[in-house]
């Protein structure tokens, strides 16, 4: 196998030309070794390239399962750009462009007036690029299409992103965990975490988010030995969207290469990550009713990376020296209530970042909560619980939402700060 070089941008002397005007004139390449391996350069781009959501500066290796975005554009299908010119997309409508040498090439057109509306539509939405750049926010911030017609958006009064914050930082209240009926027993379950949390922190040894990504690439073995994944089709590729809209609203990435995949099974209502592989069931992607929702699931699982979840996880694997079995639990794993819950939250917040709806995280948990058959809270019950109860968490979420975004999930409305 020779080695390939595919230029990418705008100008008409590149092999692939995309004219987004978020993509810049030369703006990336990718280069395939004689052995195979795939490489992507951004060319000090205007508006970035993106893998799996994060911007790259200079060159990173690709994997076939990356999301390659330019600019604000779509994810394009860069593994297909790699086989033949003939795979290379059309950069607009057939009927203006043609291909010269397999290269789309913008064919003269005699009709004055087409062109004058492309220019001027093209000095408008630079305009907006440049407001997006100023504001540090996406035009496209807007909840997105709906890709899976059986998951919809929901269309329900929603918080906005950052408009009820004024400024303040997002606070994470616990104590919705705690009630009259509980006995004390939250307080303990906090104590306890707390102390369990410190301790491994300092015997567990410094973890890097190479070693959490190995990890998770040996959970990953395990798991196709042991279940069969939807690789194609509509549901994939809707969690690919949805993971990647929802990564690009990080505050502060760790640097973790996220990745999602969809496992065959209609029983277990489940979805668990490791080393920023995230795995949802057919099972929990049926029983969410919403793009909104799906939201709101993967959220969850993506905060466990970034909260240090899963760090503390390896490092009580060390400490326990039973590596193997640790990595084996983390499909079914909890990492305790006020864990869960942080999660809960922070997944709720990327969500309303991303442009979905974070009140369904309540109606989710009240309908995890007839599913599972939780029954009454039980105080002693929730001593051993890993995880809070479903009502518990459903109150969190709708506690969080008014406290930081002045929107009340139940009566959809906006509350005025003091009410």
């Amino acid at each position: 196998m020779s080695h390939k070089l595919i230029k990418i941008g705008r100008s008409q002397d590149n092999d692939v030309v995309l004219t987004h005007p978020s993509i810049s004139r030369q703006h990336a390449e990718l280069f395939s070794d004689p052995m195979g391996n795939v490489f992507l350069t951004d060319l000090d781009s205007a508006n970035g390239t993106f893998v799996n959501g994060r911007r790259i500066s200079g060159s990173v290796q690709l994997q076939p399962s990356d999301l390659v975005k330019l600019g604000v554009g779509d994810v394009i299908p860069w593994r297909n750009y790699l086989k033949s010119p003939d795979s290379y997309p059309p950069p607009t409508d057939d009927d203006d462009f043609v291909e010269i040498d397999k290269k789309p090439v913008k064919k003269k057109s005699g009709n004055g007036i087409w062109k004058t509306i492309t220019i001027t539509l093209s000095v408008l939405l630079g305009i907006v690029l440049i407001g997006y750049a100023l504001n540090e926010s996406s035009v496209f911030d807007g909840k997105p299409e709906a890709i899976d017609p059986n998951k919809p958006n929901n269309e329900d009064p929603q918080p906005e992103k950052d408009e009820r914050r004024n400024g303040k930082e997002i606070v994470y209240d616990f104590s919705c965990l705690g009630d009259e009926k509980d006995m004390g027993s939250t307080d303990i379950i906090n104590v306890l975490e707390g102390v369990d949390s410190e301790v491994t922190d300092a015997l567990g040894g410094e973890v890097t988010i190479e070693e959490e990504e190995k990890m998770g690439a040996q959970l990953h073995e395990d798991c196709k030995q042991e279940y069969q994944f939807i690789e194609e089709g509509i549901k994939i590729e809707n969690l690919e969207k949805l993971l990647t809209r929802l990564v690009e609203q990080i505050k502060k990435p760790k640097g973790y290469h996220y990745k999602i995949y969809l496992i065959k099974d209609d029983k277990q209502l489940n979805a668990f990550t490791a080393g920023a592989r995230i795995y949802v069931t057919t099972r929990m992607y049926e029983f969410c009713k919403s793009n909104d929702e799906l939201a709101c699931v993967i959220g969850h699982e993506i905060n466990h990376n970034e909260l240090g979840h899963i760090k503390q996880h390896i490092q009580k694997a060390r400490l326990l020296t039973n590596v193997g079995a640790g990595i084996a639990g983390l499909a079914t794993i909890s990492f305790g209530q006020k864990k869960e819950t942080h999660c809960d939250l922070t997944g709720i917040d990327l969500a309303i970042s991303a442009g979905y709806n974070g009140c369904v995280n309540i109606e989710l948990w009240k309908r995890m909560q007839q599913e599972s058959q939780e029954g009454e809270y039980n105080p002693v019950d929730n001593l051993f619980r890993s995880h809070p109860y479903s009502e518990k968490r459903a109150k969190c979420s709708h506690q969080h939402i008014l406290n930081n975004y002045g929107f009340d999930c139940e009566t959809k409305q906006i509350v005025q700060e003091g009410e």
